[in-house]
């Protein structure tokens, strides 16, 4: 447990306020009160690309509702529409937020133990939406199917996502005993596309 927790530790309040920046900004755009389910195809593209620089998690969750059933209406080829969608469903699941407040947290206590860390862990699982985290981990598999490769921040919430659904589902990140196959998945695709990447050196040593 002490491993996953200091793991855990590292690349959030190390590895993630910088990943947090890339992928998401805090600018607020108009035209998003609008029912992206209404739009055509292209305007539901338009739309939530805005919605992810907005930076909004409602308007990200409304944003990939409407354009991953369009995606998958079409049977989609286009691997740029499916990372689009998988940077949707992350911010839609409420990851980065949650992250950002974790730092915050570390920022102000010593994590020095593993019981301090694991509490503050566990007191954010129910503000995750994992089905949005499914969602992304599937977006990042059609991505690859599609012939593109997801970005390595998609990766790294992806995978901090899975971690923190085992946790949930365990009542406790104290709980989690074997990793799921959709982690090991994920970590074969990762190993993939970013071979030398210091954030999956992180989670191969759990």
């Amino acid at each position: 447990m002490r491993r996953l927790l200091l793991v855990l530790g590292t690349v959030i309040i190390v590895l993630l306020p910088s990943a947090c920046e890339q992928v998401f900004s805090t600018n607020i755009f108009a035209g998003l009160d609008r029912d992206p389910s209404r739009l055509t195809f292209e305007q539901q593209v338009n739309y939530a690309r805005q919605a992810v620089k907005s930076g909004d998690r409602k308007k990200m969750a409304r944003a990939y509702d409407a354009l991953a059933k369009s995606l998958d209406d079409r049977s989609n080829t286009d691997p740029e529409l499916n990372s689009l969608a998988a940077t949707l469903a992350l911010g839609a699941s409420g990851l980065s937020a949650l992250l950002s407040d974790f730092v915050k947290i570390a920022n102000e206590n010593n994590f020095g133990d593993d019981g301090a860390l694991g509490a503050a862990l566990n007191g954010k699982f129910g503000k995750v939406s994992y089905a949005y985290i499914a969602e992304a981990v599937r977006q990042i598999e059609l991505t690859r199917d599609n012939g593109g490769t997801p970005s390595e921040q998609q990766y790294v919430f992806a995978a901090i996502g899975v971690i923190m659904r085992a946790g949930n589902d365990a009542d406790g990140i104290q709980n989690v005993g074997n990793w799921s196959a959709e982690f090991g998945d994920l970590l074969t695709w990762f190993e993939d596309d970013y071979i030398d990447s210091d954030y999956l050196g992180q989670f191969q040593s759990l």
